[in-house]
């Protein structure tokens, strides 16, 4: 398999081992048009998250809160989507990360620190006379629907969700499918001669930590530097990845939420994802059997929703193909109002 561009391979932000800033930030083309309103909230004394809500000029009744995957990804990444939403009478409220952008204090997208950021953001978004009346929905892309899940665990709910390249159930499973694509950006954390043996030590280490759910990583890896020869793995293969933020990600399930989910929901996906297995999403839904999450694969398109031979390194990577903007919108407008 020839070298994946880099930023597809930076999907999870507790595993990325350094970060590049790319030129994929591009400003909404006929910004004149539509009303835009700053929303700012203070977390701490050196941090401070910044965000936009850009409305038409005309009467809507919809707004798409978009909440951005891995990487210092501004608020300015989505704008093919962005316009195309506002163009179609849905408004979009976006933020930037912490250290991004506007947004001040040390840059950290770990689902933890991110779904903070994002509670507090919107928090504030929620006080505006703008928006009162309105229905709110929630765009996850990739990183981004892990934290609405976590979102609406903590009860901050939206009256509808949309989760775009999304892992179902335990978000951990994604790294077993890219080392089985051939992507290398594990190879650190997961040793071994091979993909199969890098997935054996996996299997062993999320195994160890579902066994022991109270354990510390350390705990962990003092018992698994014990007991993993009784199983032919070499405690080698795994002694990097047992850190903590790596065990709080492998112990995220959001198999219950998506249970209990009560509002529309849209899981859409890329059958040529060779981040999020497009089957493995397909299987966990149909096994949660809930109705009111529907499941959307797209043809010839990746998990960024665009087609093969895409430049990655530029804001092509957000110029989404049209089938999926269409769908998004189409699907927004016929929520019941």
């Amino acid at each position: 398999m020839k070298n994946i561009p880099i930023i597809l391979l930076l999907f999870i932000s507790n595993l990325i081992f350094c970060q590049e800033k790319f030129d994929n930030e591009k400003g909404i083309k006929n910004i004149q048009n539509y009303n835009v309103e700053g929303i700012s909230k203070k977390i701490n004394e050196t941090t401070t998250i910044f965000g936009t809500l850009l409305t038409p000029k005309s009467d809507f009744n919809k707004i798409l809160v978009i909440i951005s995957g891995t990487g210092k990804i501004s608020q300015k990444a989505h704008n093919y989507l962005t316009e195309f939403l506002l163009e179609n009478n849905i408004s979009v409220f976006k933020f930037d990360k912490r250290g991004v952008g506007k947004s001040t204090g040390e840059y950290n997208d770990q689902p933890k620190n991110y779904t903070s950021d994002f509670i507090e953001i919107y928090s504030e978004f929620k006080k505006i006379e703008t928006i009162k009346n309105k229905k709110i929905g929630f765009l996850g892309h990739s990183l981004g629907g892990i934290v609405t899940t976590l979102s609406i665990e903590q009860n901050v709910k939206p009256d509808f969700l949309i989760q775009w390249s999304t892992p179902i159930g335990k978000p951990r499973e994604l790294l077993k499918y890219q080392i089985e694509n051939g992507i290398k950006n594990y190879d650190k954390l997961i040793i071994g001669k091979n993909a199969e043996e890098r997935i054996n030590a996996l299997n062993y280490v999320y195994e160890l930590i579902d066994k022991n759910p109270d354990k510390t990583a350390w705990d962990l890896w003092k018992i698994g530097k014990k007991e993993s020869k009784k199983v032919n793995v070499n405690k080698k293969s795994f002694s990097n990845y047992l850190m903590p933020h790596n065990v709080e990600f492998a112990r995220i399930d959001n198999t219950k939420t998506y249970q209990n989910i009560d509002f529309p929901t849209l899981v859409i996906i890329g059958k040529e994802d060779i981040l999020v297995d497009p089957k493995q999403s397909k299987t966990e839904l149909n096994r949660i059997g809930n109705s009111n999450v529907e499941f959307k694969e797209i043809e010839k398109l990746d998990h960024f929703m665009t087609k093969k031979g895409t430049n990655q390194l530029t804001n092509e990577i957000y110029d989404i193909d049209l089938s999926f903007k269409e769908y998004l919108v189409n699907w927004i407008i016929e929520l019941k109002k």
